[in-house]
Order: structure tokens, then C-alpha cells, then sequence
């Protein structure tokens, strides 16, 4: 995960296949050598267009634990693959990678069911942090399996301090309530820890830490000065007491989420819009314009230092 990585935590999942899809041979080649730098990543499967990514799922579906694929191809385009996995395939995460000019479509392919989208121009330095993110949001915690399925209703709150650790069990924990509650299944519970991840990452290093989108662009790179930064603001003041906190309510029909934070708000007019040309280019943006593309309904509260979304089940009356 972008920040889980950071702090040196990454969920656990078990090696298998990527799927590329994509019409241009220099470009699969080059996001299968930018994928192979994780030995992590298990092996790589190819294919030329969504026709033949279909083809292929057919014979190794069981395999395969994510698909990256171009959106502008010939026969089938990234879109219309990410529809027809979406009946068939589900359980299967989509990163899409766009060229520039193609983020209209790209929204279009997340309102459908994609993960993530990654442009191409940016594909060397964000492809393997966002394939990790997706892929460990995709591994589902079993311990408490029995007793959330008997669950019905869901409601609580949690104060947590600034500490990546405890963000991503808390999202774990509510992928997992509302996939038992049948509010979101298989790839829904990947776009909505995503999304709960955008929130939560804004809140802390946005809002509490006070970091510039500068500064967290080089903390996703792991630059060694801006993890000594977001390290010395954690145990100073005035930022060592702030905290994160989280109401949620979850039913099978809607989840609604309230995340407030500390600090100086984070104006709404700094966060691009899904459609916008280069939306995802700020990573310190891009949780929150997911967390746009994802959820049902999206708001700050007046003084912008709380976050509020819901998420309404598809088929809901």
C-alpha cells in the first residue's frame, strides 16, 4: 500500500499472477519490468486487448489475482473489460493505465468497478506502491468470519492516533463487516477500502501533520527526509496529540462514514475532480478524489476538517 509500504507494513497474500493487458508491445513490456522489480508480484501473464484478456482468464482465472490493463485498445478497450469482469469476473481487482487525454474514460472504468488507475506518464514511480495497495486491500481477514456473518447493523466510533498500523486494521475490519452484511462483495470491498484508506491518509498527514502535497509526494517515495519529517511531527507538539476519529454505521443496505481530524482544515478546492486531466498526479490527492469516484455521497463538514461519505448497496430498494 502507498503509505502502508512507507512504515514498512504490508499485508500478507500469497504469490499468483498478474494479468497485463495491453495493444502495445513496448508498453507491456515495460510495466512487465516495472512489476518484476517485486519479486513479490508472482509471475506475469500478457494479453493484446480485452478479447483475448478474456480468453486468457477463462484458462487461468484461478490464478490470476489482478489485472492491469491499458484503456485504449482494439476489439475490446479497458472499459468494457472492466464491465464484463465485473459479471464474470468480480472477485478480480482492475488497475487501468491512461494516457493522457483518456481520464474521462478512466472514471468511467471506476464508476464500473475498477481499483485504481495509474497514468502512463507516471507508471515507473506509482505502478508497483498502487498494485501492493490493491492486492493487500484484496486479502480478506478470516478470524472473525462465523460471527460477522450473523451480524446485521454495525455501529461504533474509534479515536486513533496518527499510526498507519491501526488505520489499516480499522479498514480490514469494516471491508470485512460490510462484505458480511452483503452491503459490498469482492472487488466492492477492494474500491471500499480505497476508499476509506484516502480518507484516513488525508486526515492524518493533510490535516493532523500538516504535510504539503510536495512533502507527501516524496514521503510515497520514500525519501529519507520526508519520513524523518512525518516521524519528528508524530512525537512533537503540537501535532502529538492530535487524533483521527471515525464514526461509522453500516447496514446491508448503506454504510455511512464520519472522519474528523485535528489541525488546520484541507480546503475542498484543492482536490481535483474524478474528470479533471491529470486527477491522480498528486498522491496526496488521489485518496480523496477515489473516495469521489467511489462513494455514493462525499462532503467536508463547514470548517472542512471532517470527511463524510456513504456507500448505498447497488441493488438497494
Amino acid at each position: 500500500m502507498v503509505f502502508f509500504l512507507i512504515f514498512g507494513i504490508v499485508g500478507e497474500y500469497n504469490m499468483s499472477t498478474i494479468l497485463i493487458v495491453d495493444d502495445t508491445p513496448v508498453d507491456s513490456h515495460l510495466i512487465e519490468a516495472i512489476l518484476k522489480k517485486d519479486p513479490s508480484n508472482g509471475s506475469i501473464a500478457k494479453a493484446g486487448n480485452g478479447m483475448e484478456a478474456l480468453e486468457k482468464l477463462h484458462a487461468i482465472s484461478e490464478e490470476v489475482d489482478l489485472v492491469v490493463t491499458d484503456l485504449n485498445m482494439p476489439e475490446m478497450n479497458g472499459l468494457e473489460l472492466v464491465m464484463r469482469m465485473q459479471t464474470i469476473y468480480p472477485e478480480i481487482p482492475v488497475i487501468l493505465t491512461t494516457a493522457h487525454g483518456s481520464e474521462q474514460l478512466a472514471v468511467q472504468a471506476l464508476e464500473q468497478g475498477a481499483a485504481c488507475y495509474v497514468p502512463k506518464a507516471l507508471i515507473a514511480e506509482r505502478l508497483i506502491s498502487t498494485v501492493q495497495q490493491v492486492r493487500a486491500l484484496g486479502v480478506a481477514e478470516k478470524n472473525y468470519e462465523r460471527l460477522t456473518d450473523c451480524m446485521r447493523t454495525a455501529e461504533f466510533t474509534f479515536e486513533l492516533q496518527n499510526d498507519p498500523a491501526l488505520f489499516e486494521r480499522l479498514v480490514e475490519m469494516i471491508q470485512q463487516i460490510c462484505g458480511s452484511l452483503g452491503l459490498c462483495e469482492d472487488s466492492g470491498q477492494v474500491r471500499l477500502g480505497m476508499a476509506l484508506e484516502g480518507a484516513l491518509f488525508s486526515a492524518c498527514y493533510r490535516g493532523n501533520l500538516e504535510l504539503t502535497l510536495d512533502e507527501i509526494d516524496q514521503l510515497q517515495l520514500g525519501n529519507p527526509e520526508a519520513l524523518a519529517l512525518v516521524e519528528s511531527r508524530r512525537m512533537a507538539e503540537p501535532y502529538r496529540e492530535r487524533t483521527v476519529r471515525v464514526a461509522a454505521k453500516m447496514s446491508s443496505t448503506q454504510a455511512q462514514f464520519e472522519i474528523a481530524f485535528d489541525g488546520p482544515g484541507i480546503d475542498p478546492a484543492t482536490i481535483p475532480d474524478p474528470n479533471a486531466a491529470n486527477a491522480l498526479d498528486r498522491i496526496g490527492n488521489r485518496g480523496l478524489v477515489l473516495l469521489q469516484a467511489f462513494m455514493d455521497e462525499f462532503e467536508f463538514d463547514e470548517a472542512s476538517k471532517a470527511i463524510k461519505f456513504a456507500k448505498v448497496r447497488t441493488d438497494a430498494s
